[in-house]
């Protein structure tokens, strides 16, 4: 999520940019919501902008391909709970970690065969360096 907002308030805001003429209960409708909380949100947000909103749409199709924790940044094993050794020093997931949580669809796989590619020609320069 862009800016600390949370998917509801992301989907007012893109629908309140995507349809500027929709009252408070239109929104409301469509986000499935109350159109108090709608005010409540763009007031908070008042200074949204096509920027933001290009974010947000992309945070949205990111998080529709590769599932909803794709942009909180946390590393977590297939049972749903941390795993303290699967990071490295500075917190970050390493790249093991990273392969093992791709999605197991055609986007997830091709980052997969990208990632393979990568390392199978690090360790060919490696090779050709000792060897010569």
């Amino acid at each position: 999520m862009s800016q600390g907002k949370t998917d509801l308030q992301r989907e007012i805001l893109l629908t309140w940019h995507e349809h500027p003429n929709a009252t408070n209960a239109e929104i409301a409708e469509a986000c499935d919501c109350s159109a108090s909380y709608v005010s409540q949100v763009k007031n908070r947000f008042d200074g949204y902008d096509e920027m933001e909103a290009m974010f947000d749409r992309q945070d949205r199709e990111l998080e529709q391909m590769f599932g909803d924790g794709i942009l909180d940044g946390s590393s977590q094993s297939v049972g749903g709970t941390s795993s303290p050794s699967a990071s490295s020093l500075n917190g970050e997931p390493g790249i093991a970690e990273m392969y093992e949580d791709l999605p197991d669809n055609a986007a997830g796989n091709l980052i997969r065969v990208m990632i393979l590619l990568v390392l199978l020609y690090v360790l060919y320069e490696i090779v050709m360096a000792l060897v010569l």
